[in-house]
């Protein structure tokens, strides 16, 4: 199989890690920094022996907009069969068009697309006339067969199915499925394979019948542990209790044991806030016993919860085949309800059981502390390989997900390291024990002095939106004399993206949070962005969830505060520090401040400043 490209250095050693992965069975966590071609170089390999063994490749995704970059090197790699797969809720023309049909799930789109389906079957077997069907459906149906100019292209994104589809009249959800069972490479995202109830999907529509000949890439690994606990962790809100009650009395005559059950949980989790959520926090520990006591004191035990949650689910049936006839997204909140209940049942110790202030709408979460739960699908591959430009500590996230005996590899910048430079100053901290009015003006003078003295783009990362809204009000937007602009909490996605582009092409300063949608995710090649400032160390805030997970993994590990607080934040720095080389010819300098970075100088090459403003000059005079 031929490298399409010149080979950078360290390219050989990554697909070499990579083919023993695939001879040994093994599994592969590898960290190789942003645009050294770890995801070349994890396909290449993979393909070769996908070939030459008959097997399948699965690469995962966390976003569908990181799809694109796998299917470019497949099609530079030439010469293999791949389609980009993407859920109904995306894929659908018919909710493209209605729009009461968008904003549904995916398990309200997969329903609505089955009746329409079946609505559409039997009009064409009576011959008459196509009524609340849908015509992109039936113009696949009788076709029975995928168009010959799609078939002759060997890789394909979903994003290009799609407009295929628009111009032709066709399903793309349906073309897609038939593509999928004849591409050796498959490109999902994450939830096709974590997700108990879709990964279903994998063995009877998309050939994936045995996962011990498959071979799993996933790519930005670093999101992995947190999905896996995200996607088995139920909640319950006020929101979807009071829509239960709305449609209990629209579709179900108003059935008094439903609305009482509704109510009963609503008092519950009001009683859970008002008990275990301090002033000022976000969410709170409900302890152990105290949620059982509260509902057996509400006249409820597990038989009746059992009862409950049967007949909610099959009262949520009768709401959805109501819906169904009067063409509306069919979905159901009653049913929510019938599948929390279900799930409570089931949860044992490595769930911790929280309840969220929300205020107008709070929350009761069963709160998934074990990612493994979730990921232990992945040891039944023949072999894996976890990449990401972020993924120290790597020794973590192998225990997180309780990956079998992988190789652990962490591959230099194939950059030259005179173009990357990574400050620390010893002189201010963000610790919540020294923030005072001096250290605010310190850390706002190191700022305002490195963005007025050095004419380069730059973005500014603060530790969180309190401490960046808390330096606007003292005016630091005025004192930077240059174009700023702000990353505010709950911006739209168009507004953001309008700054984000404004700022490309004006340049200036970026006032933003670390963790945000600038300092993870968005590229800024050559000069669009040069320098980085960390205000803070970006320990996850204290909430019950972080205090939840460290304790867990202290029991586990021995070493809570490295599984709950140092891996996430460490990649969090990483991320940010990352938007500074994407290319060979890009240079940039990050300037961190805060003297508590020393404490992360095994994850990251940096050195301290005794004067920050005067280093970044001389960085960029050199």
């Amino acid at each position: 199989m031929r490298f399409p490209y010149e080979p950078r250095p360290h390219q050989r050693e990554m697909m070499q890690a990579v083919q023993r992965a695939i001879d040994d069975k093994q599994q592969l966590v590898m960290q190789a920094s942003t645009g050294s071609g770890k995801t070349i170089c994890a396909l290449v390999p993979c393909v070769k022996a996908a070939k030459r063994d008959n097997r399948r490749i699965l690469y995962l995704t966390r976003t569908n907009s990181q799809q694109r970059q796998a299917i470019n090197e497949l099609r530079a790699i030439g010469d293999v069969t791949a389609i980009g797969f993407q859920g109904r809720a995306n894929m659908c023309l018919l909710a493209e068009e209605n729009e009461a049909f968008r904003g549904g799930d995916s398990g309200a789109i997969s329903r609505l697309c089955a009746t329409r389906k079946k609505r559409t079957i039997k009009a064409i077997r009576k011959g008459k006339r196509l009524d609340n069907g849908c015509r992109f459906f039936a113009h696949f149906y009788q076709r029975n067969e995928l168009p010959e100019d799609l078939t002759v292209q060997k890789v394909h994104s979903a994003e290009s199915v799609q407009e295929y589809c628009k111009v032709h009249d066709l399903c793309p959800y349906e073309v897609n499925k038939e593509l999928v069972q004849e591409a050796r490479v498959v490109i999902a995202p994450y939830i096709y394979l974590f997700d108990p109830f879709l990964r279903e999907q994998l063995t009877t529509q998309w050939g994936f019948s045995s996962y011990e000949r498959d071979i799993l890439i996933v790519d930005e690994a670093h999101n992995l542990p947190d999905f896996c606990r995200h996607v088995l962790s139920p909640q319950l809100s006020e929101y979807v209790l009071d829509a239960a009650v709305r449609e209990t009395r629209d579709y179900l005559e108003g059935n008094r044991d439903i609305v009482s059950l509704c109510n009963l949980l609503s008092d519950i989790i009001h009683a859970m806030r008002d008990a275990y959520v301090e002033e000022g926090d976000s969410d709170g520990f409900i302890p152990p016993g105290k949620l059982a006591r509260a509902v057996r004191a509400a006249g409820l035990r597990r038989p009746d919860i059992e009862a409950f949650a049967e007949r909610c689910m099959e009262y949520g049936e009768v709401v959805l085949d109501a819906k169904e006839q009067q063409d509306i997204l069919p979905r159901s909140f009653v049913r929510s309800v019938g599948r929390f209940l279900s799930s409570w049942l089931s949860l044992d110790q490595r769930w911790a059981k929280l309840v969220v202030n929300g205020g107008d709408n709070p929350r009761m979460e069963f709160y998934c502390l074990d990612a493994s739960i979730a990921a232990s699908i992945i040891n039944e591959f023949h072999a894996s390989v976890h990449m990401s430009g972020t993924l120290q500590p790597l020794e973590e996230y192998r225990d997180s997900l309780s990956l079998q005996n992988p190789e652990l590899r962490s591959f230099p910048s194939p950059f030259p390291k005179e173009n990357r430079k990574i400050l620390y100053t010893s002189d201010v901290s963000t610790r919540y024990q020294g923030m005072n009015d001096d250290m605010r003006n310190q850390l706002e003078y190191k700022i305002v002095g490195v963005c007025n003295t050095v004419d380069r783009n730059a973005a500014v990362f603060f530790s969180s939106y309190a401490r960046l809204n808390r330096f606007l009000r003292r005016g630091l937007r005025n004192s930077i004399q240059r174009r700023t602009y702000v990353e505010q909490q709950g911006m739209s996605q168009r507004r953001l993206m309008a700054e984000i582009d404004s700022f490309r092409r004006n340049g200036g300063v970026f006032l933003s949070v670390i963790g945000g949608r600038i300092s993870e995710g968005m590229d800024f090649p050559s000069e669009e962005l040069e320098m980085v400032i960390i205000v803070g160390i970006p320990y996850p805030p204290p909430s019950a969830h972080q205090q939840a997970l460290r304790s867990y993994y202290d029991g586990k590990f021995g070493n809570g505060w490295k599984y709950a607080v140092e891996a996430p934040t460490t990649r969090k720095m990483l991320q940010a520090v990352g938007r500074l080389i994407r290319e060979e010819s890009d240079r940039g300098i990050a300037v961190i401040l805060d003297r508590r970075a020393k404490r992360f100088r095994r994850y990251m090459d940096m050195e301290e400043a005794d004067d920050v403003v005067e280093a970044v000059k001389e960085f960029w005079r050199r």
